[in-house]
């Protein structure tokens, strides 16, 4: 029985906070596409591990909270809260992400995020 794309999600977020990304880049078709606001900003399985692990790096208390997590067929959409301490500080940004799962795996991402709340929480990284 295939896996219900909401239940791909949600242990995409589990393994997140786990700083899983083997289980992360897993849950990602090889063609997994991320867009931030509108732009396309990843494209592939290496480029998420990447960055993810960029995030990891300067975030090392990341984590994720799910406000709301719902979907329909290949849809989902996740309400979340993205938190932890960077070099500016502690500090709780919330994110509207918009999944496509087919077969299993995660497709494509929508990121809805405000980007000066996200400059500011992550402060000067050199």
């Amino acid at each position: 029985m295939q896996q219900k794309s909401v239940d791909v999600v949600r242990k995409l977020g589990q393994a997140w906070n786990q700083h899983d990304l083997d289980t992360v880049v897993g849950l990602l078709h090889e063609e997994y596409r991320e867009h931030w606001n509108g732009k396309l900003v990843k494209q592939g399985r290496d480029a998420t591990r990447e960055a993810d692990q960029a995030i990891y790096n300067l975030v090392p208390d990341y984590r994720r909270e799910v406000d709301q997590l719902f979907g329909e067929g290949e849809s989902v959409a996740s309400l979340w809260r993205f938190l932890g301490t960077a070099p500016a500080g502690p500090f709780e940004i919330p994110l509207a992400c918009f999944y496509k799962v087919r077969d299993g795996l995660i497709v494509e991402c929508w990121i809805h995020v405000d980007s000066g709340d996200m400059a500011r929480a992550l402060g000067p990284t050199g």
